[in-house]
C-alpha cells in the first residue's frame, strides 16, 4: 500500500513538473509575441509619420500648382 502511495506521489510530482514546464513555454511564447508586436508598432509609427509627411508635401505641391495657375492666368498662358 505504501509503495502504491509513493508511486502515485511520484506520478503527481512528474505531472506537476510537466505542467510547470508547459507554463514556462507559454510564458516564453507570450514574451516573444510581445516583442514582435512592439517591433511592429515601431514600423506602424514610422509609416504613419511618412503618410503625414506625404500629405503635407502633397498639399504644398497643390499650393504651388494653384499659384502657377494664377500667374499663368495673369500672363494669359495656358498650362495643361
Amino acid at each position: 500500500m505504501q509503495r502504491l502511495n509513493e508511486q502515485i506521489m511520484r506520478e503527481r510530482e512528474q505531472e506537476i513538473r510537466n505542467i510547470n514546464q508547459g507554463m514556462h513555454q507559454v510564458n516564453e511564447i507570450y514574451k516573444d509575441l510581445a516583442h514582435i508586436v512592439g517591433e511592429q508598432q515601431e514600423q506602424i509609427d514610422q509609416i504613419e509619420t511618412q503618410m503625414d509627411d506625404a500629405n503635407v508635401n502633397a498639399e504644398k505641391g497643390l499650393e504651388h500648382i494653384e499659384k502657377a495657375n494664377v500667374k499663368a492666368d495673369q500672363n494669359n498662358c495656358i498650362i495643361s
